[in-house]
């Protein structure tokens, strides 16, 4: 299994936590007093969370190291790698495919994958008995393939262009349209070939709802299982997730391996030499030792439903079946060896075309605060740094958020109405238009009351009244107060029959969670309390 590669360039973005999957900033510290032996300061996906709290918080206070993990996600772990960032002596990412992004410079030392889980085709059991899946234990890539694009489920997945799982799942696929054998990675000539331009774009739009974190399509997932009927997730995650549902007695979800084309997560811990960093690099060494070697280590990540990177390929001696559970597809035995990732600038031509190719386009519309308490919370700064890295094409890029061909794009401002000149909206992906775009959100300047219903009355019917296609539809909204109730109710009726879900962002303390939590409600969106505005509307964006 590869587990790094040189590379690339210099992704620049930060996204959101939406909840704790490919969690964004959440800063977590384990000091064992004011004494210690040293430090050693982390950066993880928030799919090693689990592990850290379990494993590594506990050793590191035994031994009275100060640890400091903060979680990011994978496109913000790249980006802070290649752009030489000091502020961390170590990276822990979900798997190789951005950490071969990050790595331009091969600046890490000593990768090492850390324990292993594969990407699996998981569904409510009811679903994977409908698809005549459930009992099997050999499901190979085709039928999986066939189930998603006959429109008998609706399948999640992560977007590939911000989360390790999507981006996994989308290799495991473009190897498969390839022809490629698992140890066999995808060529350029491989991508630019029609068939596997074809074979994936047809896969992409089958998806149903791409959340831009695997947290997020987890969390989501299960909270909405008349939206989400089956997903591509990690196999660690799922077995998480059903020990939960037994506890609450409520249906698990049961797995299938794609074979032919299995996709692994290596979870690949790398140390950054720096000036001054020697003692951080002895407990980084320690700590890998302990993961990868010790036996309560291992028996830890095992319990946690992570297979030993040390092992055998994906196989258990004597998984534990309350773990490794059989009921749920968990097979303790895969004779399957995992997909090669490709080299670094075809991934990144990859995560490029899927969205300006294969994604289905979007009529996304943003609904802006920008009353006079904007202004006085730095919220309209953050707003302003957002939409540079959002709407302007070459920030965009940075951050893997380019606007498809046939998007449309449209930015309203209200205050205690629609206000400061908005809606503006751009046609597709003119350069020129998005930067005007931008510029017009940096240069107004915030006054007067709070009316969000405003917005999205407007948004919804424009919604309403313009064809949808092939296209998906969302409304992405921010504020940092108590909305006037005025428009609420033909508000929320209007957002019901456009079928688009709401991003709902609270911002700082006096934003109304209970009126945003609605509006998602109504609309199988998400609402979330987020103070960097920056990040909140990325990771929005993420959600195209």
């Amino acid at each position: 299994m590869q587990v790094r590669a040189t590379r690339f360039m210099a992704l620049a973005a930060v996204m959101l936590v939406l909840v704790a999957g490919c969690t964004i900033g959440t800063r977590s510290a384990e000091r064992s007093g004011a004494s210690t032996n040293g430090a050693l300061r982390i950066v993880a996906g928030s799919e090693q969370q689990s592990v850290v709290d379990t494993i590594v918080k506990p050793w590191c206070a035994a031994r009275q190291y100060a640890c400091d993990v903060t979680y990011k996600g994978s496109v913000d772990q790249a980006r802070l790698l290649a752009g030489g960032s000091r502020d961390h002596d170590a990276y822990w990412f979900a798997s190789s495919v951005f950490l071969q992004l990050g790595d331009q410079a091969n600046t890490l030392r000593d990768v090492r994958p850390m324990f292993l889980t594969p990407v699996v085709f998981a569904a409510w059991r009811s679903e994977m008995t409908k698809l005549g899946f459930a009992g099997r234990t050999d499901v190979p890539i085709g039928d999986i393939l066939r189930a998603v694009e006959s429109g008998k489920t609706r399948v999640w997945i992560t977007n590939p262009t911000q989360s390790n799982s999507g981006a996994t799942v989308l290799f495991g696929f473009l190897n498969h349209f390839a022809g490629n054998g698992p140890g066999t990675s995808l060529t350029q000539q491989q991508l630019d070939s029609p068939a596997v331009e074809q074979g994936v774009t047809r896969f992409v739009k089958a998806m149903d709802q791409t959340p831009p974190s695997t947290g997020t399509l987890m969390t989501e997932c299960l909270a909405h299982p008349d939206q989400c009927r089956a997903m591509f997730t990690y196999e660690d995650l799922v077995i998480e997730k059903n020990i939960e549902l037994a506890k609450e007695g409520r249906e698990p979800l049961l797995v299938a391996y794609p074979r032919g084309s299995l996709a692994v997560s290596d979870a690949p811990l790398g140390f950054l030499p720096q000036a001054g960093n020697d003692t951080a690099h002895q407990i980084f060494t320690e700590l890998q030792e302990h993961l990868l070697r010790d036996a309560d280590a291992q028996a830890a990540l095992l319990k946690l439903g992570r297979r030993p990177a040390a092992g055998v390929g994906l196989t258990l001696d004597k998984p534990d079946p309350a773990v490794f559970n059989p009921e749920w597809g968990i097979q303790g035995t895969i004779n399957e060896q995992g997909i090669q990732f490709p080299s670094a600038p075809v991934i990144q031509a990859a995560l490029d075309r899927y969205q300006t190719r294969y994604r289905r386009p979007v009529d996304v519309w943003y609904c802006l605060d920008g009353s006079g308490s904007m202004g006085e919370n730095d919220g309209w700064t953050g707003i302003q740094a957002a939409a540079g890295q959002i709407f302007d094409p070459e920030q965009a890029a940075r951050n893997f958020l380019q606007t498809h061909p046939d998007d449309r794009t449209t930015v309203t401002i209200f205050n205690s109405r629609v206000t400061g000149g908005s809606p503006w909206q751009v046609q597709g992906n003119d350069v020129a238009a998005l930067r005007d775009l931008a510029g017009k959100v940096t240069n107004y300047r915030p006054a007067g009351g709070t009316n969000m219903y405003a917005c999205l009355d407007e948004a919804a019917r424009a919604l309403a009244g313009t064809p949808v296609g092939d296209r998906k539809r969302l409304v992405v909204l921010m504020t940092d107060g108590q909305s006037s109730t005025k428009d609420r109710r033909p508000a929320l009726d209007a957002l019901r029959s456009t079928g688009a879900p709401v991003v709902a962002i609270a911002f700082g303390r006096d934003a109304d969670p209970r009126q945003l939590e609605e509006v998602a409600t109504a609309t199988n969106g998400t609402a979330v309390r987020q103070d960097d505005l920056v990040a909140a509307l990325r990771q929005a964006a993420g959600y195209r």
